[in-house]
């Protein structure tokens, strides 16, 4: 009985530590990880969601800041870009971005 409580307090505390301490908004994610989060709706596979591919890192950079800054819109991207620096932005933008023509 007593190995059952042993084993699963050590799961516990296996499970929390895997977990960590949730970042603060100022501590950065990689960048790779942060333009990988827009797959999940921006993906090629069509859809009433635009399809980023071709899209130049200008453009990215463009449209991602605009959302960041425009104080009044209320869509999911203009609270999703709310949550990056401008830093961040531009990392997602070069990452995402296709080679300018």
């Amino acid at each position: 009985m007593m190995l059952k409580h042993v084993s699963a307090m050590g799961l516990l505390l296996a499970l929390m530590a895997a977990c960590g301490p949730v970042a603060e908004p100022t501590q950065s994610r990689s960048a790779a990880s942060l333009a990988a989060s827009c797959s999940g709706c921006h993906a090629a596979s069509g859809g009433a969601i635009t399809d980023l591919s071709g899209w130049t890192e200008a453009q990215l950079l463009t449209s991602l800041d605009s959302y960041r800054t425009y104080t009044d819109g209320t869509t999911v991207m203009h609270r999703l870009a709310r949550g990056y620096s401008a830093a961040q932005i531009a990392e997602i933008a070069a990452i995402l971005g296709a080679p300018s023509p």
